[in-house]
């Protein structure tokens, strides 16, 4: 099996830009507009909405942009991320201002790192 691409929500396509291509790194593919009968069949919502896909040669990621105050309300899905240099990663994701959880392992060897975007995704950051 391989994942195709992981969809989320986010409020604005100004924060989902700031998280997927200024922190992670992704391109902007393209982005187009799902009409409200369709997003009414498959979600089940009766609006029109935005999705944008960015993308790398290892990740895709489509992303709804719902325009309103909402957040994720799941607090235990998440995606885990594969990345080159967590430590980097870390220390950018904290300087950009999102909620890094960072918890040491019990038997001292290393920590597991999440972080959390403004829409409350959550990530599950490992290094290669």
């Amino acid at each position: 099996m391989k994942v195709e691409h992981i969809a989320v929500g986010y409020n604005s396509e100004e924060e989902a830009d700031k998280f997927f291509i200024n922190l992670l790194g992704l391109k902007k593919v393209r982005s187009k507009l799902v009409a409200a009968d369709l997003m009414n069949d498959f979600f089940g919502v009766k609006d029109e909405y935005k999705f944008i896909i960015y993308s790398s040669n290892q990740a895709t990621f489509e992303v709804f942009i719902t325009n309103d105050k909402s957040r994720a309300q799941d607090i235990f899905t998440h995606s885990c991320l594969l990345v080159e240099n967590r430590d980097e990663l870390l220390t950018k994701a904290s300087s950009m201002g999102y909620d890094v959880v960072k918890v040491p392992r019990k038997d001292g060897n290393g920590y597991y790192l999440f972080i959390r975007d403004s829409f409350r995704n959550l990530y599950e950051i490992k290094e290669e």
